[in-house]
């Protein structure tokens, strides 16, 4: 059953793609500094009060849906409003923590056009429209605006975009591009699509070009693009539709793809000695969990996907701004030849970050993490125990990797040779702080993230033809 066609009553959506895409032309013409920062996150902060209001007006309208009355390839539905806003929200964040030397017109033009390019893919009606959103996403790589000695390794996230896109218009043109009925696809274009969902999300073997372009990258515009999560939307669009049989033996497959990923990738850390890729490597193993989630056919799998999707997004962001904190603070980090740092001893607040966003990636009891691993683990076991059981042995592998990591980078005694750092800058103490906060609250009081993600996953299960329901 199609949704009703109803429109917003403002223009919100288009408002925010337009307002933060000339802002990031704007910025790109200025020479940097922190008045380009300010032009940045002012631009950002309001495009968190547009969509928040494009929300407000969904939730009293009482629809499952409101098309932008402005450009009627947008919409605004249960599922796109809360990630939109976290993603304007971590966009923000990366705009205010990010180093001075890193702060430069061209990253933080880049920053805006991903948001931008973000905001199409996820209010797309039809497969144009994600096909462009996923293509734009790209051009801050494309064009050099996150330049430096990292320019050439972020051809890798190029290649991954354009092999990807590519895929995903082959699916467009055998589907037709107007629309987002995925369910009279032929074998050749179902495949496609899961092909761009494989590349885009770093499935093995396409896991290397994260791992790179995060090790000789810019890890902060690296993980604001991989926390965009376009191969997760592309399935649940696609999820959202009446499939066919065809379709669901697909899923069946990604799956088990997802389950092979999240196992060897946290197999491949053990022998890991550069912070960079072990951190690649943890998002690319924890992201892995929202399609086992999202393939599983089981109503607390696809929830806790749904849930996890958001605490990936905040807890890697949260790890790679602290990381990248450190990093410029002494290079040494980089280095395994140095042991461990101590470096707790000067930047007691940069630890706490650190360590509380990690454990919530992998499921602390308390955070908003556990919430979703639990979710996911039993939607797991119950669809298919073997599934179920490597998950967790994955997350285990991946809080073994993650203590490793803290350990080295703020544990044992401090190094006579290591100079006197600076702990968290306000820039970087406050929208860190929001980030902790949101996965302690949010992981106290669970009940609210999941009967707000409830909707989605009843959709998605009754598209596959399921009904089932999750006990409060």
């Amino acid at each position: 059953m199609s949704d009703p066609v109803l429109h917003l009553a403002l223009p919100l959506l288009s408002a925010t793609v337009i307002f933060t895409a000339a802002a990031s032309l704007l910025v790109r013409c200025f020479p940097g500094g922190e008045a380009t920062r300010v032009i940045a996150a002012l631009s950002l902060i309001l495009a968190v009060g547009l969509l928040g209001g494009a929300t407000w007006m969904r939730s009293i309208s009482g629809q499952e849906q409101l098309i932008d009355p402005l450009w009627w390839q947008l919409k605004i539905d249960s599922f796109n409003e809360t990630i939109l806003i976290l993603y304007a929200v971590l966009s923000l964040m990366i705009v205010l923590v990010a180093p001075r030397r890193d702060a430069t017109s061209g990253f933080l033009a880049g920053v805006l056009w991903m948001f931008a390019a973000t905001v199409i893919a996820y209010g797309a009606t039809n497969l144009a429209g994600l096909v462009a959103g996923w293509w734009l996403t790209g051009f801050p790589f494309a064009f050099g605006w996150f330049s430096g000695p990292e320019k050439r390794t972020h051809r890798l996230v190029v290649v991954a975009v354009a092999l990807s896109g590519l895929a995903l218009a082959g699916a467009a043109f055998l589907l037709g591009p107007s629309t987002m009925d995925f369910s009279h696809g032929n074998t050749l274009a179902l495949a496609l699509l899961m092909l761009a969902v494989a590349l885009r999300k770093g499935m093995f073997p396409a896991h290397s070009w994260l791992a790179g372009a995060f090790e000789k990258g810019s890890p902060l515009a690296t993980v604001l693009f991989y926390n965009g999560h376009l191969g997760a939307l592309l399935l649940v669009r696609a999820e959202s539709t009446h499939l066919q049989e065809a379709f669901q033996q697909i899923l069946h497959y990604l799956n088990w793809g997802a389950l092979f990923t999240a196992l060897y990738t946290s197999f491949l850390m053990i022998a890991e000695r550069n912070p960079r890729r072990i951190l690649a490597l943890l998002c690319v193993s924890q992201a892995a969990f929202i399609f086992a989630g999202l393939s599983s056919s089981s109503h607390y799998g696809i929830t806790g996907a749904l849930i996890h999707w958001l605490v990936v997004a905040v807890a890697s962001t949260g790890l790679v701004s602290v990381y990248r904190a450190l990093e410029v603070r002494f290079a040494g980090v980089k280095e395994s030849r140095h042991g461990h740092l101590g470096l707790a001893a000067h930047a007691p607040r940069l630890a706490v970050f650190f360590v509380v966003c990690g454990l919530a990636l992998v499921g602390l009891p308390g955070t908003l993490g556990y919430c979703a691993e639990d979710l996911l683990f039993h939607g797991a076991l119950e669809s298919q125990p073997v599934i179920g059981i490597a998950l967790i042995l994955s997350t285990a592998l991946n809080a073994i990797h993650l203590f490793r990591l803290f350990s080295r980078l703020f544990l044992g005694r401090l190094r006579s040779d290591i100079p006197e750092v600076p702990d968290a800058l306000a820039r970087e103490r406050w929208p860190l702080s929001v980030c902790v906060g949101f996965l302690i609250v949010a992981g106290l009081v669970p009940s609210f993230m999941v009967r707000h993600r409830e909707p989605v996953a009843e959709k998605i299960l009754s598209s596959l033809g399921l009904e089932e329901k999750v006990d409060h």
